[in-house]
């Protein structure tokens, strides 16, 4: 189904906003395996309010949102766990942990055994756990502070991928040391788990360069993408790594329809909504736009080609949809009018 072979595509599940329920996700996990889509995924916050709930739209539509909603978010490791038994080939990710607001050891372990579960179908993204919105409070809650997140999340995943390797496992970091930790059974992959770093900044790149088995940032243009992926390569060079062996991937709103005017209208409203979060800071819709894939069927295979042009190699798909069956028809469509 892919438009170029090596790319990979993947649909996010509802786990928040107002389609979230259980039912729900396992509906569409089992559908997207059914329209052999490649993946499917799940976000990560342990803090969810109403506010985030009507300010953070990772899945669904600001359109689709009714008062008095519960602010529901289904916790990401537990969830992967349970579509486990749900699906059977198409591969399962999460993007990303908050990783900082996490406890590296019990991620570590948890990641091996929906390993085994899913028969090594996980791939573990991990970010800094940035503010999903100005009022978020998810840090204070958690009583980890935001200054240093970037370096508490590379030890975090320094110190998950010795006890993944190592039989008698320790590690001494600034953020998390242990000796002599013997933690089984180890990840089923070969090489371990994959950990994709998130973020769409410099520094997020040079993280990935340092840890990371893929890059997995938002909110970049094709152009940006490219400089990104350039400096990625670069970095990787530099830390004697091959870039052959790191994955680039991409996390994208989509909606794609018949009419480009109704499609950016119905996308509009949801874009929006997140000019107003920590994702990234945009000056008005049109700036915004630009860094997702909306249109008709033709604008949208074009868009997705100026992103494998920049190096993508696996997206990730946040589809705008205001109901079940509107996320299903565009399932279908994005598989049967664009990848195919």
């Amino acid at each position: 189904m892919n438009i170029v072979t090596k790319t990979r595509f993947g649909i996010r599940l509802p786990v928040s906003g107002p389609f979230a329920s259980l039912n729900n996700v396992i509906s569409i996990a089992k559908k997207a395996e059914e329209l052999e889509y490649d993946s499917i995924w799940v976000h990560d916050h342990v803090q969810w309010t109403r506010e985030m709930h009507e300010h953070h739209i990772s899945s669904g539509s600001a359109e689709a949102l009714r008062p008095g909603q519960e602010p529901t978010f289904l916790e990401s490791m537990t969830l992967l766990s349970h579509l486990s038994a749900y699906t059977n080939t198409i591969l399962l990710g999460v993007a990303c942990l908050a990783m900082p607001c996490r406890n590296p050891v019990h991620i570590a372990k948890q990641a091996a055994n929906i390993d085994h579960l899913s028969n090594g179908r996980l791939i573990l993204g991990v970010g800094l756990g940035s503010r999903a919105t100005v009022m978020s409070k998810e840090f204070e809650i958690f009583d980890v502070p935001l200054k240093g997140r970037g370096d508490r999340m590379l030890d975090f995943v320094k110190a998950m991928k010795v006890l993944w390797s190592e039989p008698y496992a320790s590690y001494d970091g600034e953020y998390v040391a242990f000796k002599n930790a013997e933690m089984y059974p180890k990840p089923l992959q070969e090489g371990g788990i994959p950990v994709w770093v998130g973020g769409w900044s410099n520094e997020a790149a040079r993280r990935t360069a340092s840890v990371g088995d893929g890059w997995i940032p938002g909110w970049l243009s094709p152009d940006e993408m490219r400089l990104g992926v350039d400096l990625l390569r670069d970095e990787l060079t530099r830390n004697g790594r091959s870039p052959k062996g790191v994955t680039i991937a991409v996390e994208k709103y989509l909606h794609v329809g018949k009419a480009s005017e109704d499609v950016t209208s119905r996308a509009q409203q949801t874009i929006s909504q997140s000019l107003y979060t920590y994702e990234r800071q945009m000056k008005n819709y049109p700036e915004a736009e630009k860094r997702h894939i909306i249109g008709s069927p033709e604008e949208v295979a074009r868009r997705i080609g100026e992103y494998i042009d920049a190096g993508v190699e696996h997206f990730e798909f946040k589809v705008i949809y205001s109901s079940l069956d509107n996320l299903n028809d565009q399932m279908i469509a994005l598989r049967d009018e664009v990848l195919r």
